[in-house]
C-alpha cells in the first residue's frame, strides 16, 4: 500500500519541479547600438558606435548633420583629453538606426 502511495507523490513532485523550469530562454533584447566612444551633448554623456580615429595631428570629431557642430570623440565618459586623428575632418554619424 505504502508503495502505491509513493509513486504519485513522488510524480507530483516533479511535475512540480518541472514547472519552474524554462525551455526558452527569456533574454532582453540587445541594443542595436554597442558603445564604444563618447561625445559630450549638453552637459551629458552620449554613447556612439566607434570611430575609427588614427593618427596624433589632430582630435577625432564627428557631427551629426552635415553641417552641423562638431563634437570631439572620447575613448571614456570623464576622459580628459579627446581621441587623437590624422584628419581634421568630422566624421558624418547618424545615431537614429
Amino acid at each position: 500500500m505504502k508503495k502505491l502511495l509513493l509513486i504519485p507523490m513522488m510524480a507530483l513532485l516533479v511535475v512540480l519541479g518541472m514547472s519552474f523550469t524554462n525551455f526558452e530562454s527569456e533574454t532582453e533584447e540587445q541594443p542595436v547600438m554597442v558603445a564604444s566612444d563618447y561625445v559630450l551633448l549638453n552637459g551629458n554623456w552620449t554613447a556612439i558606435p566607434e570611430q575609427s580615429c588614427s593618427g596624433t595631428t589632430y582630435n577625432c570629431k564627428v557631427k551629426f548633420q552635415e553641417n552641423g557642430q562638431e563634437f570631439p570623440v572620447y575613448d571614456e565618459m570623464d576622459d580628459p583629453a579627446p581621441k587623437r586623428s590624422g584628419s581634421n575632418e568630422a566624421t558624418l554619424i547618424n545615431l537614429n538606426k
